[in-house]
C-alpha cells in the first residue's frame, strides 16, 4: 500500500512542554474535515527528509488550525525524543499505511 503525503514540513521546532514539533499545510487537504485528517494521521507517521531518507515517528498529538485565508495548518508533535535538528524543513510527512504499525 503506498502512503499518502500529508504534507512538506514548513516548520520544525522543539518545546519545552512538549518537545518536536512538525508543521505544514497541503491545500488538498483544506477542504475535509479536521477529524478526517486527524483519523489520517493516525498514532505513527513516515517522514521523508530531504536526504532521500525515511523514518517512521509515534504521533504523540496533532492539532488542525484554520488560518484566515482559509487553509489548514497541520502541526503533529513528536514528543520529547526527537531532536528537531533530525528533521529538516522541506522533509515530506506521509501516511503510515494501516495495519502495518511498527512495535
Amino acid at each position: 500500500m503506498e502512503a499518502k503525503m500529508l504534507f512538506g514540513v514548513g516548520l520544525v521546532f522543539d518545546t519545552p512542554e512538549f518537545g518536536t514539533i512538525v508543521m505544514g499545510a497541503n491545500e488538498e487537504l483544506d477542504e475535509l474535515l479536521p477529524s478526517t485528517i486527524q483519523e489520517m494521521i493516525g498514532d505513527q507517521i513516515i517522514i521523508k527528509k530531504t536526504d532521500g531518507k525515511e523514518q517512521v515517528f509515534e504521533v504523540v498529538s496533532t492539532q488542525i488550525n484554520h488560518s484566515i485565508a482559509g487553509k489548514k495548518n497541520i502541526s503533529i508533535c513528536l514528543g520529547k525524543g526527537i531532536s528537531p535538528n533530525k528533521i529538516p524543513a522541506g522533509s515530506i510527512v506521509y501516511c503510515y499505511p494501516s495495519g502495518q504499525i511498527d512495535q
